[in-house]
């Protein structure tokens, strides 16, 4: 008898974590640059390599 209320519990908490946990998804219509995303941060985004003098072809 334990066994089975075991198991129902599981259950159960498995059920009400899986329909009231939010989830964190990609928000992929979302269009977010990376400064936009760095300054809701409360960051900026600095430059690694130096601007080329030459552009490539």
């Amino acid at each position: 008898m334990s066994l089975i209320l075991l198991i129902l519990c599981s259950l159960a908490l498995g059920a009400a974590a899986f329909l009231f946990v939010p989830t964190r998804q990609a928000d992929a219509e979302r269009t977010v640059t990376t400064e936009q995303a760095a300054a809701d941060a409360g960051a900026t985004v600095l430059p690694t390599d130096p601007r080329l003098r030459v552009e490539p072809k």
